[in-house]
């Protein structure tokens, strides 16, 4: 099953994506000022780390300390869209790994225990190079991932916070602003959007095969294929010219996206960052 790959990876069948800045951040098709401070909120996401109890969670304390993913996820955020209040965004030991937006308490949760389950995925996609090599490739995936997931939470946050209407599952309307506040930004950011697209590419491989089950068809995410193909698309219709290799093309036989679904892509890019752009408008910042 092919993946997305950056082009130090070498994967045999894969989705060899171009790094370059994408669109402004959730551009419409026109431009929108900024509304004015005080009808803003001047609430920013506002990192904590929890005690670590075991080694493992004490690793993972490390990495995302050393690496400053959760505070420059934050200042990433915080420097486009508004917030009512100040959101805790802390890291902790949790019952289960994912991370997760708790309304109940206001706070974002990143789970020590996603790191080293991230590093699995991981572990299978980054095989090419040094051990070494090797080892910084998953950890830059890891990093790309978590930014994924946390923009994900984040609009969560968003829709309570500011009781945003969604229309259809709320997990992919998130999904979509995740995909919107990567592919907007930096080579770095889009680099980050890829290690998410490969990691639900892994997830799904691994699935392959099977019935997922009742538990998998009856949540409330789309399936790991699905999610997939939608990140995939959404990252391709933000600039089809820099990620036509993501399509399955005659003389691109590495291409993931059927070529039916490609073409609908970048329309399908442009009414979700129309719509978020619409609900987050009074709150995004100058920029």
């Amino acid at each position: 099953m092919p993946t997305a790959a950056r082009t130090r990876r070498p994967v045999p069948q894969g989705l060899p994506l171009r790094l370059a800045l994408a669109a402004a951040l959730l551009a419409g098709c026109a431009p929108t000022a900024a509304a004015p401070e005080s009808t803003r909120g001047t609430g920013r996401l506002v990192v904590a780390y929890e005690p670590a109890r075991t080694a493992g969670e004490r690793a993972a304390r490390s990495f995302l300390q050393e690496r400053r993913v959760l505070e420059d996820a934050a200042a990433y955020a915080d420097a486009r869209i508004a917030l009512p209040r100040d959101v805790p965004l802390r890291a902790a030991g949790c019952a289960a790994p994912n991370p997760y937006w708790d309304e109940k308490t206001g706070r974002i949760t990143y789970c020590y225990g996603f790191v080293p389950e991230a590093r699995k995925v991981f572990a299978g996609l980054d095989t090419g190079g040094t051990p070494a090599e090797r080892a910084a490739a998953v950890d830059e995936d890891v990093v790309g991932l978590s930014n994924g997931v946390l923009f994900h939470e984040l609009g969560h946050a968003l829709v309570d916070l500011y009781d945003l209407p969604v229309t259809g599952r709320e997990e992919d309307a998130v999904d979509q602003l995740a995909v919107l506040l990567l592919a907007s930004g930096d080579e770095r950011h889009t680099d980050y959007a890829i290690s998410t697209v490969n990691a639900w590419g892994a997830l799904w491989k691994a699935s392959e095969g099977g019935d997922p089950g009742v538990a998998a068809y009856s949540d409330v995410h789309s399936l790991d294929g699905q999610r997939f193909f939608d990140w995939a698309c959404w990252l391709y219709g933000s600039d089809p010219r820099r990620f036509a290799d993501a399509v399955d093309a005659e003389g691109n036989p590495d291409g993931v996206l059927p070529r039916d679904r490609a073409a609908l892509c970048p329309a399908e890019y442009r009414r979700i960052a129309s719509s978020w752009h619409t609900l987050l408008g009074p709150y995004l910042k100058q920029r």
